[in-house]
């Protein structure tokens, strides 16, 4: 018999985590509406260009409230029991949300969770498997696999070993998990994210100066400082160009401190966050695209960029580093070039070659786009993920 699906999320819709709205929207779109439960509210707008207002989504309510108070405090001495019998007091919060959730699961007779990120929100699934028997999956993407913290109570092994089945965006992801988790390979399983490619203006990639873009946080992982040194070297080989970098971050000041000191304020442009409507019109008006990532300090990286995947979707040819599962968007010599990672000087040689060709930049712009239909649709993205529920024996 077909179990009901339902959906957890830690905080929804976030603007950083297009993909999940996408996903909900596309699968409503569809015909299917499993209900939709978020721990947290939004505290951020909500994302452009997805139809959202029809999604009914339940809160709950703050943990601080006297109504969640009460209610976690008259926990059935069952559930105590299962809590406190270890002595480890971590999770608690993981805890009272779960045994508060699970009662509004079992009255709307939702039997399966699925849940984005092996963080709280799956943490919270697997205290309401333990305490309600309402089975979960749940999809990962970057750091929550590839830098589990080491201090949880409920750590990613135990999320992947008490999974019905688990997601990952990318090869790369599915195969890290593999590798770790032997076990739990046959219920491992790629399902890329995907986007409207309707959404997406094609974009015009010749002419001067060349417009070279980059988006996402200015973090450590997304290796703009190398870019703005590949700034430099192209500055300094006469190349005509501007550069955009979108997005807000902690690194702001070291990369403002960075474009000051080599002279770039009017070659680099540091343009803070930018809605999906702006960002959709940046794209079209761009040359090529730049995305530096890197492995950090941690050892964490970027896995299957979003942007990426909206930057081939606007016919942009990739200047790309080999990190993660990058190659699986772009292509060396067909949609862009790949290059080595905190290698500033291949970057920009990269960059210039890509620069000097209009051919080039209408080939690879031509070929981003016909990837982004083979591989990134978000009708056929979903459809393979719906098709994953239904193999689990899940009611879509």
């Amino acid at each position: 018999m077909d179990r009901k699906l339902g959906y957890l999320f830690e905080r929804f819709p976030a603007f950083t985590q297009t993909f999940c709205a996408r996903e909900l929207a596309e699968l409503f779109r569809q015909g299917s509406t499993p209900p939709v439960y978020s721990i947290r509210r939004p505290c951020e707008p909500r994302p452009a260009n997805i139809p959202l207002e029809h999604i009914p989504v339940y809160y709950l309510p703050d943990t601080n409230s006297l109504e969640f108070k009460i209610r976690t405090k008259l926990i059935a001495p069952r559930l105590k029991a299962l809590w406190s019998g270890s002595g480890d007091t971590r999770d608690k919060g993981r805890f009272r949300e779960a045994a508060y959730l699970g009662q509004k699961l079992k009255k709307a007779e939702v039997s399966h969770i699925h849940v984005h990120f092996a963080g709280l929100a799956s943490r919270t699934a697997w205290w309401i498997k333990r305490l309600f028997g309402i089975t979960y999956s749940f999809t990962g993407h970057a750091n929550d696999i590839f830098c589990p913290k080491p201090d949880q109570r409920v750590g990613l092994g135990n999320l992947v070993h008490d999974a019905s089945f688990v997601v990952v965006v990318s090869d790369f992801g599915a195969n890290w998990l593999r590798r770790d988790f032997p076990d739990a390979n046959h219920k491992i399983h790629r399902v890329y994210n995907g986007v409207d490619l309707s959404v997406f203006k094609p974009a015009a990639s010749s002419g001067s100066p060349v417009r070279l873009l980059a988006v996402g946080r200015l973090i450590e992982k997304k290796g703009f400082a190398y870019l703005i040194e590949a700034c430099r070297l192209l500055r300094y080989s006469g190349v005509t160009f501007v550069c955009q970098i979108v997005g807000e971050g902690p690194e702001r000041s070291r990369l403002e401190e960075l474009i000051h000191a080599y002279q770039l304020s009017d070659k680099v442009r540091l343009t803070g966050s930018l809605p999906q409507t702006d960002l959709v019109e940046l794209l079209s008006q761009s040359s090529i695209f730049v995305f530096p990532a890197i492995r950090d300090s941690s050892g964490d990286t970027d896995n299957l960029p979003t942007v990426l995947i909206e930057a081939i979707a606007s016919c942009l040819p990739i200047v790309a580093t080999e990190v993660a599962g990058i190659p699986e968007i772009v292509r060396h010599n067909e949609n862009g070039f790949l290059v080595r990672e905190k290698d500033p000087a291949q970057l920009a040689d990269a960059i210039r070659a890509m620069a000097g060709s209009e051919a080039l930049l209408e080939q690879f712009g031509s070929a981003s786009r016909r990837i982004a239909e083979e591989k990134f649709a978000l009708a056929s993205t979903v459809g393979h993920l719906k098709r994953l529920f239904a193999q689990y024996g899940l009611r879509v």
